[in-house]
Parts: structure tokens; sequence; C-alpha cells
């Protein structure tokens, strides 16, 4: 079996950006590893929504290109998460969309698990009328 790295937002961040000559080549080490078939990735529903918020908060990257890159990322099989389907289909509609990333996560769920998404967020509630 083999070794399940849990990474936290920090180390995506190095990763994705590449901004820090140490710290950078550490993260993408972690990752180079389990696309070798080294290790495995976990990553977390959490870490992702952060990772969007510091990107498009702190960094002001556009949702699209931050969308894209995670999408291809957590489409690899090495990295793994339970509700990877969820996390997908969640960034998808966030790269398109005008909602936060946890609106878009919200929304996801809901239909996952075929529940009425109750909202006081009228873009949320019109987008939830749509499906429904």
């Amino acid at each position: 079996m083999k070794e399940i790295i849990c990474i936290d937002t920090n180390i995506l961040i190095r990763f994705l950006l590449a901004d820090h000559p140490q710290l950078s080549q550490k993260a993408k080490k972690i990752f180079l590893s389990a696309e070798i078939g080294k290790t495995k990735i976990y990553l977390d529903e959490v870490i992702i929504a952060e990772t969007v918020w510091l990107l498009t908060s702190f960094y002001k990257q556009k949702r699209g290109e931050i969308a894209s890159q995670l999408l291809e990322l957590i489409s690899q099989p090495w990295i793994i998460n339970p509700r990877k389907k969820i996390i997908l289909e969640c960034l998808s509609l966030f790269s398109t969309g005008n909602l936060a990333f946890i609106d878009c996560w919200v929304y996801c769920v809901s239909k996952e698990i075929s529940g009425k998404l109750e909202t006081f967020d009228k873009k949320l509630e019109k987008l939830s009328k749509k499906t429904t």
C-alpha cells in the first residue's frame, strides 16, 4: 500500500505558484513523488476552498485560471478524495459562473445528496431553482 500524504494549503499554494525558491521545491517534490507512483496525495476540500480564496483574494488570480489549474491537478489518479467528483463539478461551476467557491460547493453537495438547498443568497437561490 502506498503512503498517503495529506497536504496543507501552503504546500498547494507553493506548488501552484512556484514563487518561493526553497518551499516551492519541497512542494514540487511531494507532488512528483505522487506523480511517479511512490505516494498518493489526499487533497481535502477545505484545503481546496482555502486555496481558491487565497488565489482570488490575495494573489488576484482569475477564477478561470484557478479552476483550470486545480481541475487538471485534481483529475490526476494520484490525487485522492472520496468527494473528488463533487470537487471537480464545483470547480467547473466556479470557473464559468459568478458564485463564490463555497456557494458552488454547497450547491454541488446538495445535488449529490439530492437535497433541497436553502439559502438567502439570491444568485445561489436562482441557480438552485433552475435545477430543481
